[in-house]
């Protein structure tokens, strides 16, 4: 179905019947969609759930967020489907970048959520090393000479390339693949870090993490088990990113035995 959030056409998914699930998916504007990744893990779920899927602005079927969403507005613009959808406290299983809108759905309105199954969870942001560092300033350096360049009149009409040459060599491989609209939004949410939110949760939290995950390394799990107030920690040994979507019906397993217990308690 079609709905309008936030000003924004928003594609949303719904199955089965039963405890409300919500699912949420990662970054990837030019290959994540709701279809590839979260539609096979509602099919498995939908026996014993009504979940709902959300495809995020500016991925699929969505429209374009406003200008430059951080996940503040990404988690206003779900809470407003999930008023839409009388989702009053879901249990909400979300990846990647979905798992910064759990987060901050869970800090700042913790009457909406039931509990939190986060895989892959995005949010937590490392010291930047040495090398990263002075890439950051040789980029800044850089824009600061090409706009100086741009005051000489026969130079002005070729900064735009020249920046364009600049971003592509000193950008990150997910910069370069979000479309340009979608830029400024990616760069204030990578810029977020949501550490601060993790001793405010209180929900019981199923963390599952691929041992070998290189986009949100495993340490950030670790630390997520350690400050957050009621959390546990899985790890599947020598998977990846998309260890939830690797290896499904262990995942799923995962998530039907956590919400038993959590109902039983």
């Amino acid at each position: 179905m079609i709905l309008q959030s936030k000003g924004v056409t928003s594609h949303v998914e719904r199955l089965g019947a039963g405890e409300q699930v919500l699912l949420l998916h990662g970054w990837g504007p030019s290959s994540v969609t709701l279809e590839k990744h979260l539609l096979p893990l509602g099919r498995s779920l939908q026996k014993n759930h009504e979940v709902t899927m959300l495809e995020f602005p500016g991925h699929g079927s969505s429209g374009m967020p406003g200008d430059q969403w951080g996940v503040e507005q990404y988690a206003e613009w779900t809470l407003s489907l999930m008023d839409q959808l009388a989702m009053r406290q879901p249990v909400i299983i979300a990846h990647s970048f979905g798992g910064r809108v759990a987060l901050w759905l869970a800090a700042r309105h913790p009457e909406r959520v039931k509990v939190l199954v986060l895989t892959g969870c995005a949010g937590l942001r490392s010291k930047p090393g040495i090398q990263s560092t002075v890439r950051s300033y040789l980029f800044k350096f850089g824009r600061l000479g090409l706009d100086a360049m741009a005051l000489v009149p026969k130079l002005k009409s070729k900064r735009q390339a020249w920046l364009d040459a600049l971003r592509r060599e000193f950008s990150s491989d997910d910069y370069m693949a979000t479309p340009a609209l979608l830029r400024g939004s990616f760069s204030r949410i990578v810029s977020q870090d949501l550490r601060p939110l993790l001793k405010d949760i209180p929900h019981q939290t199923l963390l599952v993490w691929g041992e070998e995950d290189s986009a949100t390394p495993l340490w950030m799990g670790k630390v997520m088990k350690k400050e957050l107030q009621n959390a546990r920690l899985l790890v599947y040994q020598g998977d990846d990113h998309w260890a939830y979507n690797n290896q499904l019906p262990r995942y799923v397993t995962a998530c039907e035995s956590f919400l038993e217990e959590v109902d039983a308690t």
